[in-house]
């Protein structure tokens, strides 16, 4: 009745079902299977893969570009919207990834020194508490606005 942990199987083979070579399974971390095909189909789906991250991989190159041209131009706002979208891919690991989170932290380097330059005057902690949206700063901008808040009552 129980079934029987695959991954566990002396007889991987048997387990998964495969009867014949060039068969490949893909299957979960506990050994459920998810697929179980030929090789023909495993190449077609290898190249949708490839093809996938290629392009997220473009979109968050221009991204990451753009976002260092507002970041060079003094337009952090845009500079921080921008390199979000990109962020939001999802992307790891790869070169373009790594640029993004090198901007990104440059980027909260900068906001951090303007937020110490800030110090309390409101109308530049406003400014920079939208063009920091939603970033790692954000509650230290409002930690800083609420503090200038109480003492310019």
């Amino acid at each position: 009745m129980l079934t029987t942990p695959r991954l566990e199987a002396a007889d991987l083979w048997a387990a998964f079902g495969v009867t014949e070579e060039d068969t490949f399974v893909v299957a979960d971390k506990f050994g459920n299977p998810y697929f179980t095909g030929k090789d023909a189909v495993l190449d077609e789906k290898l190249r949708e893969v490839a093809s996938h991250f290629r392009a997220q991989r473009k979109t968050l190159r221009k991204q990451v570009a753009v976002a260092q041209k507002a970041f060079d131009d003094g337009d952090t706002a845009k500079a921080v919207k921008t390199l979000k979208e990109g962020l939001a891919l999802g992307l790891t690991g790869y070169e373009e990834a790594i640029s993004a989170a090198e901007l990104y932290n440059k980027l909260l380097e900068n906001g951090r020194e303007q937020l110490k330059a800030a110090n309390k005057d409101l109308k530049q902690l406003k400014e920079l508490k939208k063009a920091y949206e939603g970033t790692d700063l954000a509650d230290e901008i409002d930690s800083a606005l609420e503090t200038a808040s109480k003492t310019s009552n």
